[in-house]
């Protein structure tokens, strides 16, 4: 027979399921944010991280301060995560004594995520199970594929490896319960505090007694948090000097008139070339496409890997099906984090990061993404488009087709007289990275490619044509 308690988990499991799986009315849909921000390891994780708190990050806010007064509510009562674990968990009987043997490894994972965000970049928030119960759901809501499944794992090896070890996840390894814990012993200890000495409160002070772990677990954090930028910020700095030799390798001013025949030939043939003034043409040859992942907008240009919860809001809220999770492009560190695809995987339909739409940057509950106005974002370069002139048709077969300029809303795309022919260039200091010229171009394989920026530069360019 179903409790009370377990019937009201039960419904609000339904509620955020059909929430982050986008099938309700139009009007609801704006809610399926809404329960990854309740986190309030996210909450704290990300306002720290990004020295500043959002409207969303202030939702946790009421979560971080009831465990003072109610111990772990949220876990027991409200947490859809938690009731799944715990319903799985009640189908074996025989472990339940496993847990026992175990630390409680979320206390641990919990400080560490808290030290590491003092420093700006918060390790393993992601691991936060509202976050993988909201993106488990949410990959869902696009047509279901493999790619699909191995973003929803999460979920799937919570719930099996509490079929294995009952109420392992809950009581030994979830990092929300660990955070709710330290403020439920701190809580304790308070109370403890304004009562006589007694054999009772001497017995609460001595369990709530963990200032030297939770320094200890603070300071390893912070060190752990220090390595990684370390040599995150050195991984950055050799992409952004791999781009910046393919920029210059694509740039070609002033050149004579031998040399620049020599760059028409090799653009016949598909390398690297520039012939003609009027911009920065990145022409290249046909190799890598998509080698710097291309982020949302708003994207912050250090620690972004770390700082992403992976939670599946920015992919939940793109109206376009643009936003999917990276499987490798950004290194192991930036696994499942949010790239844009305009002609790949699911996205059927051809579409594009349209210049008005800022769905995405307003729904990030860690501070990843920064929310960008409509003018931001317009400014805002998240990638840069190259010409693979061998593949492209007015380059390769001489025949008329400049597509990619009718489509570009910010005029990044120059056409030039190549043996009568009108053939497209990128001006880099124009180019979006929009993706509108490549999901357009009808070239099989596609000729324009736009690749992803290690920063994302403000242009100062006038507003697209809309």
């Amino acid at each position: 027979m179903m409790t009370r308690r377990n019937l009201l988990r039960l419904i609000l499991f339904v509620a955020f399921a059909l929430l982050a799986l986008g099938v309700l009315p139009e009007a609801w849909r704006r809610w399926s944010v809404l329960l990854p921000s309740l986190s309030p390891l996210l909450s704290l994780g990300g306002a720290l991280a990004a020295r500043s708190a959002g409207l969303l990050a202030l939702l946790g806010l009421p979560l971080l301060v009831l465990p003072l007064f109610k111990g772990r509510f949220f876990c027991w009562r409200l947490c859809p995560m938690g009731f799944a674990a715990e319903m799985v968990s009640r189908l074996n009987r025989r472990n339940t004594g496993l847990i026992r043997r175990l630390p409680f490894i979320g206390k641990g994972l919990a400080l560490l995520i808290i030290g590491s965000a003092a420093i700006g970049w918060p390790l393993l928030i992601w691991t936060d199970p509202l976050c993988i119960f909201n993106g488990f759901f949410a990959a869902w809501r696009k047509p279901f594929t493999w790619l699909s499944a191995v973003t929803a794992s999460g979920f799937v090896l919570i719930l099996l490896v509490s079929l294995i070890a009952p109420n392992i996840w809950c009581h030994r390894l979830c990092p929300l319960g660990g955070l709710q814990e330290w403020i439920t012993q701190l809580g304790n200890r308070l109370r403890a505090a304004r009562k006589p000495i007694t054999q009772e409160t001497a017995t609460a002070l001595s369990r709530a007694r963990a200032g030297r772990r939770v320094f200890l677990g603070f300071a390893l954090g912070g060190l752990t948090g220090v390595l990684y930028r370390h040599f995150g910020m050195q991984a950055a700095a050799a992409v952004a000097s791999r781009e910046a030799a393919a920029s210059q390798r694509g740039q070609g001013r002033g050149l004579g008139r031998g040399r620049r025949r020599r760059e028409q030939a090799s653009g016949e043939q598909g390398t690297c070339g520039h012939d003609h003034d009027h911009g920065h043409d990145h022409a290249c040859k046909c190799g890598p496409e998509h080698h710097i992942a291309i982020r949302p907008p708003g994207a912050t240009a250090t620690g972004f890997n770390a700082r992403c919860a992976r939670c599946g809001n920015c992919m939940t809220a793109c109206p376009y099906g643009l936003i999917l999770p990276d499987l490798g492009s950004a290194g192991i560190d930036g696994l499942f984090t949010p790239v844009l695809a305009f002609r790949s995987r699911n996205n059927q339909q051809e579409q594009f990061c349209f210049q008005e739409c800022t769905a995405c940057t307003q729904v990030c509950p860690t501070g990843a993404l920064r929310p960008l106005t409509v003018e931001q974002k317009q400014q805002t370069a998240i990638g840069l488009a190259r010409v693979f002139r061998g593949r492209c048709i007015a380059w390769e077969k001489q025949e008329y087709c400049v597509v990619c300029q009718e489509y570009c809303p910010y005029h990044a795309i120059i056409e030039v007289e190549r043996n009568g022919v009108m053939c497209p260039i990128v001006d880099a200091d124009k180019c979006r990275g929009c993706g509108a010229c490549e999901s357009q171009c009808p070239a099989l394989p596609i000729a324009i490619v736009v690749n992803g920026r290690s920063r994302q530069p403000i242009l100062a360019h006038p507003s697209p044509q809309l």
